[in-house]
């Protein structure tokens, strides 16, 4: 922060200037979801699709849903700093170590004939002004008997700072489809101790397609799962 006049962006009663760092004092500066949520200041565009089949995409439910790897630390939650909508609350933080959360979605639960969907996988992901961190998603296919037929994941991603971006995998139809699972690394590039690392939210898998084809792929009890836009 470049302080007094030189800084647009309201100060703490008393203060002439806002605070960085690792203490208690830390700041971060409220932006406007729409205008900063991506570099380019564009919203999200959804491709359209079924709505999310991930139970706790952004830790409204604490860790719920969501499955560690004991040879990774765990992803823990917090409210959320930078808005990245209207509505929601809370995302996903890393620390020091590599963390790593993952969720299973049953597609022959929701699909008629799971190797026929085309899936998108995908989350909202950002890092701290003050610390740089890395962030990786990756999506497993895997059969009725469990075994992998596909997988495929994102490159070590450098988290942007100050804004949400988007991660994203699609994956076309897949003989044999039964389930997928969604998994997330994040951590922090410098070992802070805390949680300083990669931010994540709006975790997500939907099934892409038209109304008329989610009416005809989407098991009748599964109407519930508005298409998006």
């Amino acid at each position: 922060c470049r302080g007094g006049d030189k800084c647009p962006f309201p100060k703490p009663e008393g203060r002439d200037h806002h605070s960085n760092g690792p203490t208690l004092e830390c700041e971060q500066v409220y932006y406007c979801a729409s205008c900063d949520s991506s570099p380019s200041g564009d919203t999200f565009v959804e491709t359209p699709g079924s709505g999310n089949l991930v139970f706790n995409p952004s830790g409204e439910a604490g860790s719920s849903g969501w499955q560690p790897h004991r040879s990774h630390s765990r992803w823990t939650v917090e409210d959320i700093e930078i808005p990245v909508d209207g509505s929601t609350r809370s995302n996903f933080v890393s620390g020091f170590r590599w963390c790593l959360m993952m969720q299973t979605i049953p597609l022959y639960r929701y699909v008629r004939r799971p190797s026929m969907a085309r899936l998108e996988v995908s989350a909202k992901f950002m890092g701290r002004t003050d610390c740089p961190s890395v962030f990786k998603m990756e999506a497993v296919v895997t059969n009725s008997r469990r075994g992998v037929i596909h997988r495929t994941s994102t490159p070590q991603l450098n988290a942007p700072a100050g804004y949400w971006e988007k991660a994203m995998l699609t994956i076309d139809p897949m003989g044999g489809a039964h389930e997928v699972t969604m998994i997330l690394y994040g951590k922090d590039s410098r070992f802070w101790q805390g949680n300083f690392g990669s931010k994540v939210c709006h975790c997500s898998v939907r099934v892409l397609g038209t109304d008329e084809e989610l009416r005809e792929m989407l098991l009748p009890e599964q109407n519930n799962i508005q298409a998006q836009h």
